[in-house]
């Protein structure tokens, strides 16, 4: 079977998390440490902090920009459920809003949609890809609202030449298994307006200053430090949100290889393209970048003409020719918990009319030539019997 994702594991991973375990330090040391400094200086932010996941920073950030039970939160509907649960768990109503045919945002719509009670935009920047980022800082002015960016497909995509996860006040990054640079599960918080930063730390630590405290306790003398330590307290609301060490030993790893796998993808990508160019005849477009973004390449996607021509090629590649594609979101404005529990009867044309003609094909940096020429082939060999 050829996997849809897949880890890409070097001796130089085998060798650092081996590190980890033999020196018993599992958690807040070295590679925490370094693996956030080298994520801050590649992307040019003011705070990071790894997580435990995507999901976690997500919380961590609906933390921090207090929400609460009367805030509204704007995000796609085409989205994971993480985005939303963030929101919802702080007790706030999240807000579904449409999509583009580049399966991002419909910015039009989102500006209908802000009342008194908006405090926050949740973007969502689906496979490594954006919306207009202009046009939605301006937005956020205008409207006087904090961003999130919710960039789990996006580390390293670019937006005229500027890292996403840089624009927003806060942003988060995803390095599960499943993405491009992995921690197993893994994640992480970015701060890019400096008034939320003291605050981070403590929620980060179960809403503790224990951190703070570990830092001033361990710049003493031994002696000073028995006769004057001081103790940390419960501060405000938090949870234990922090990467292990074999986590961050993982993504460290990872992130200094990011060239050459960065590489891999984008070659895998533009194979993809390049053998499956948009044809009216062979029934899907190609997902593609706009010209003013620089992706992530984190996925590769066909959009059928109908979702009957999606399940059939999934089924296809799957049992006859043992591929592994997929669809990816179900609309959370459909959802149960949605339409039951917030009651939720929005209508969202272009999200309804996309989702399920959506296929992803495998894109990760194990696969091979040989595996790209099958796969490709596979696809084409379905579309001919449709013709």
């Amino acid at each position: 079977m050829i996997n849809l994702s897949e880890p890409n594991i070097s001796n130089k991973e085998i060798n650092l998390v081996a590190k980890v375990l033999k020196s018993k330090k599992l958690v807040d040391g070295y590679y925490q440490n370094n693996a956030e400094k080298l994520i801050k200086k590649i992307i040019k932010t003011k705070y990071v902090a790894l997580t435990q996941s995507c999901s976690d920073a997500l919380e961590a950030a609906s933390i921090l920009i207090n929400l609460s039970y009367q805030d509204e939160v704007l995000m796609p509907s085409f989205t994971f459920t993480s985005t939303a649960n963030a929101v919802v768990m702080r007790g706030a109503k999240p807000v579904f809003v449409d999509i583009l045919q580049d399966l991002n945002l419909d910015l039009d719509d989102l500006e209908k949609k802000i009342t008194k009670k908006t405090k926050a935009i949740f973007v969502v920047h689906y496979g490594g890809t954006c919306c207009d980022m202009q046009k939605l800082i301006k937005i956020k002015n205008k409207y006087k609202l904090i961003l999130v960016e919710d960039a789990a497909h996006a580390f390293l995509s670019k937006y005229k030449n500027k890292f996403l996860g840089t624009f927003g006040d806060i942003a988060t990054f995803s390095f599960h298994e499943t993405k491009n640079f992995v921690g197993a599960q893994a994640g992480a918080l970015l701060i890019n307006n400096k008034k939320f930063i003291n605050n981070a730390e403590i929620i980060l630590d179960k809403g503790t200053d224990r951190k703070k405290i570990i830092k001033f306790n361990s710049k003493s003398l031994p002696t000073q430090r028995v006769k004057n330590r001081k103790v940390y307290t419960w501060k405000n609301v938090g949870s234990e949100f922090r990467a292990t060490e074999i986590s961050s030993a993982l993504v460290y790893a990872q992130i200094l290889r990011r060239n050459n796998l960065q590489k891999k993808r984008a070659k895998i990508w533009n194979y993809y393209f390049k053998s499956l160019k948009n044809s009216s005849e062979l029934n899907y477009k190609i997902l593609k970048p706009r010209k003013y973004i620089q992706s992530s390449f984190h996925n590769f996607v066909l959009i059928t003409k109908t979702s009957k021509l999606a399940k059939e090629l999934t089924y296809y590649l799957y049992k006859k020719k043992k591929i592994f594609a997929a669809f990816h979101y179900m609309p959370l404005h459909n959802s149960p918990f949605s339409k039951k529990i917030l009651k939720n009867k929005q209508k969202l044309p272009n999200t309804e009319n996309i989702y399920n003609r959506i296929l992803r094909i495998p894109l990760h940096s194990n696969l091979t030539n040989n595996d790209l020429v099958y796969i490709t082939n596979s696809i084409k060999s379905f579309f001919k019997k449709k013709i």
